[in-house]
């Protein structure tokens, strides 16, 4: 199976999720990571875990039209590249725009499309007007990203019940909960989740 991870941060996906890919790549899989530039260093770090790295670009101040449209279009030429069975999506603006690109690169194909959320994000956290408009240009994208999921994993509770609460969650959305502290048992229970492995 060729699957794609997005992630807004390629450090951070070799940090904290390295493992998952080396599991994933482990089972036969052909893993392809997308994640912002940064250097050589990171498709070298990519490469050492067997995965393939392609760059996309990202805006980090908030949301800007004009760039997360060009987010969201790169994605999509991507993903229309790759053709992946599966996308996986980390962080807030690749749960939005990674999964609405994986809807939209290529209509008619079998594929399943997941987010990984930790929390609220960026958008959630502001105070005072500007952060208010934020979380209400927020509402709607989150909305459309998770519709655009097959199934949505939180790691904790709390994050579903305030994603929940906002209103952006469907009803017939298919979540799951992973919120173990240790990295294998963690991975597992991702896996488990996108089908990969038996649940324990």
């Amino acid at each position: 199976m060729k699957i794609a991870v997005i992630h807004e941060s390629a450090e951070t996906l070799l940090a904290e999720y390295g493992s998952l890919l080396t599991a994933m790549v482990s089972m036969g899989h052909a893993v392809n990571a997308l994640a912002p530039g940064s250097g050589p260093d990171a498709a070298a770090g990519f490469e050492a875990l067997g995965a393939e790295y392609a760059m996309y670009p990202l805006s980090s101040r908030g949301l800007t039209p004009v760039g997360d449209l060009g987010t969201l279009l790169h994605l999509k030429q991507v993903l229309y590249r790759v053709r992946p069975d599966l996308i996986l999506s980390m962080a807030s603006k690749p749960v939005i725009y990674g999964s609405l690109a994986a809807r939209m690169a290529w209509v008619g194909e079998e594929k399943t499309v997941f987010a990984l959320v930790d929390g609220p994000g960026f958008a959630f956290g502001g105070n005072g007007l500007k952060g208010r408009l934020l979380a209400r240009l927020a509402r709607p994208m989150f909305r459309a990203g998770f519709r655009s999921c097959d199934g949505i994993c939180f790691r904790s509770a709390e994050a579903e019940t305030f994603f929940r609460e906002l209103g952006v969650l469907g009803p017939e959305a298919r979540t799951g909960i992973v919120d173990q502290a240790d990295t294998d048992a963690r991975d597992r229970a991702v896996l488990a989740f996108l089908g990969m492995i038996p649940a324990d």
